[in-house]
């Protein structure tokens, strides 16, 4: 089932029987998402950095479940006293080492993260203003159904102008 309002309100019967999934481009997103064209065009190790980081800090916040969830296994397992189950005791050792160097890893991976982040502001008015014309582009349909864009089509637009764009000259005269 689809539909064309922003904001869908359905009765109680039909929301307990379907999943509403919002596809609407909101302009932050939006505006994240062309930043990172920028960046990917201006400085493609910045965002190459940042997107590794990212895996290191998703990659070391499973690796934690996990290991809490394997504790948890062994002491749902147990059938003898906990102090008495060195397998118990092994895993919890093994947990607490591989957890420390795992909060390390993405507590360095954060800090990184903080300083990519710091260089990726002096980029975030053209993002901005990027996703302020795709918003206005959108509304145009208002004036004529004729105007309808699609956000592929704008993206691939934008991404093509980032291409062409000529370096500013040089203030050296």
């Amino acid at each position: 089932m689809t539909t064309r309002m922003s904001n869908p309100h359905y009765t109680p019967e039909i929301s307990c029987k379907v999943t509403v999934v919002n596809f609407t481009v909101v302009e932050k997103g939006l505006e994240e998402q062309c930043l990172g064209l920028v960046i990917k065009s201006e400085q493609p190790s910045l965002e190459t950095q940042k997107n590794e980081k990212l895996t290191t800090i998703a990659t070391g916040r499973a690796t934690i479940m996990e290991l809490e969830d394997k504790i948890l296994m062994r002491l749902v397992e147990s059938e003898v006293n906990l102090l008495e189950d060195e397998q118990l005791v092994g895993t919890l050792q093994l947990s607490k080492e591989t957890s420390d160097t795992v909060k390390s890893d993405i507590e360095s991976a954060e800090n990184i993260l903080r300083r990519i982040n710091d260089q990726r502001e002096v980029y975030r008015i053209t993002g901005r203003k990027a996703s302020v014309i795709f918003f206005v582009l959108a509304d145009l349909c208002k004036i004529d159904p004729m105007y309808q864009f699609s956000l592929d089509w704008y993206l691939k637009l934008f991404e093509k102008s980032i291409q062409d764009s000529k370096e500013p000259p040089s203030q050296d005269r």
